[in-house]
C-alpha cells in the first residue's frame, strides 16, 4: 500500500507541467475559433446585405445605384455591423437583361489573434459581391 502511494505522489508534478505547457496552445485554439467564427458571421452579414441590394436593383425599376447603396448600408447598420462599410452598385435602374452588381467591403479586426500570433495581421478585409440580371 505504501509503495502505491509513493508512486502516485511522484507523478503529481508531471501533470502540472504538462498542463502549463498545453494551456497556451489550448487558449490560442479557443480564441482562434471564436475570432474566426466572428469573422465568418460578419462575412455572412455582408453577403446577405449585398444580395438584398442586388435584388432591389434588379426587381424594382425605380431603384437607382444611390438608393441601392443606401439600402445596403441601412441594412448593415440595423444589423449592428461593426465598423465602416464601403458599398458600390452598378446597373440598377437599367433595362431588362442588364446586370446589377453590388459589392460590399469592410475591415474586420482580429482583437486577440492579431496581437498573439506574430506575423498575423490584426485587420482583415471582408468583401461580398452579388450579380443579378435586371428583370
Amino acid at each position: 500500500m505504501l509503495r502505491r502511494l509513493r508512486s502516485w505522489r511522484s507523478e503529481r508534478g508531471a501533470v502540472v507541467v504538462e498542463f502549463a505547457l498545453l494551456l497556451p496552445l489550448m487558449l490560442t485554439l479557443v480564441f482562434a475559433v471564436i475570432e474566426l467564427g466572428s469573422a465568418w458571421y460578419s462575412k455572412q452579414m455582408l453577403v446577405s446585405a449585398s444580395r438584398e441590394g442586388a435584388r432591389l436593383g434588379a426587381l424594382y425599376d425605380g431603384a437607382d445605384d444611390a438608393e441601392v447603396e443606401a439600402t445596403v448600408a441601412a441594412l448593415l447598420e440595423q444589423a449592428g455591423f461593426p465598423g465602416t462599410v464601403t458599398v458600390s452598385s452598378t446597373g440598377a435602374g437599367g433595362s431588362t437583361g442588364d446586370l446589377v452588381t453590388v459589392s460590399v467591403t469592410a475591415d474586420h479586426q482580429l482583437l486577440v489573434l492579431g496581437n498573439l500570433i506574430p506575423g498575423l495581421p490584426s485587420r482583415i478585409t471582408l468583401s461580398a459581391t452579388t450579380v443579378m440580371r435586371h428583370e
